[in-house]
């Protein structure tokens, strides 16, 4: 999956490489750490132009096991926000990948 998926998280334009994800989350790559528990927009896009906007919540951000690059790995978990639910997005996303 890394490489496949890319994106950013949406109000701090962070770029971001998902290398897992489910219905329920996702796992990311990004140059920076984040706190567990805050919530953040995520705007994911896949090499065809096709995107969606998610939001999750970080459950866990730590320094990556290759010490050929700084990168922080992420657990998200998504969560409904407005009434949205991310099913079907993340659904129709991973059917196209």
């Amino acid at each position: 999956m890394l490489g496949r998926l890319q994106g950013q998280i949406v109000s701090l334009e962070v770029p971001i490489a998902v290398r897992e994800i489910s219905l329920g989350g996702m796992s990311i790559e990004t140059p920076v750490a984040f706190e567990a528990g805050e919530i953040r927009d995520f705007f994911l896009t896949l090499g065809d132009g096709a995107g969606v906007e998610l939001a999750g919540r970080v459950v866990y951000s730590r320094p990556s096991e290759d010490a050929s690059r700084q990168v922080f790995v992420s657990g998200i978990q998504f969560v409904d926000r407005d009434d949205t639910h991310p099913d079907q997005a993340v659904i129709g996303l991973i059917d196209r990948v």
